[in-house]
């Protein structure tokens, strides 16, 4: 089963790689092309053609690879899966922050003096390489 779950994941992180390769290559052909139009006025049109092909062509491979932007918006479990998310996202940033001193414990607060003292004694504004 853990195999299979990362074939999937891996065909699935392929088809987003596609898609922003695609789109690094769309872009830089599609800025060629605009420049060329505007130096060959007598070709500009030709020259401008195939940038919505290559927009719609961009557009399809972003829905392959990331679906539509409602996907799972209606489905029953939506809202729970939305609550998991905030709940990790908020656990994630009150994780990262220290707690005030007065709710240390006494180990904590002197490791946290030691550290101090640490920092005094070496000067962290310089690199000795």
């Amino acid at each position: 089963m853990n195999e299979e779950l990362r074939e999937k994941a891996k065909k699935k992180v392929d088809a987003k790689m596609a898609f922003y390769i695609c789109a690094i290559i769309f872009t830089f052909v599609s800025v060629l092309l605009l420049m060329l139009s505007f130096q060959l006025t007598a070709a500009g049109f030709w020259l401008r053609f195939p940038i919505p092909i290559l927009i719609m062509v961009l557009g399809i491979l972003y829905l392959s690879a990331f679906g539509l932007p409602t996907t799972g918006a209606l489905s029953e479990d939506w809202q729970e899966d939305e609550i998991e998310k905030e709940m990790i996202k908020l656990y994630r940033q009150r994780k990262a922050q220290l707690p005030p001193v007065e709710e240390l414990s006494e180990t904590e607060v002197l490791e946290l003096k030691e550290l101090e003292r640490l920092k005094k004694k070496w000067d962290w504004g310089e690199d000795y390489v």
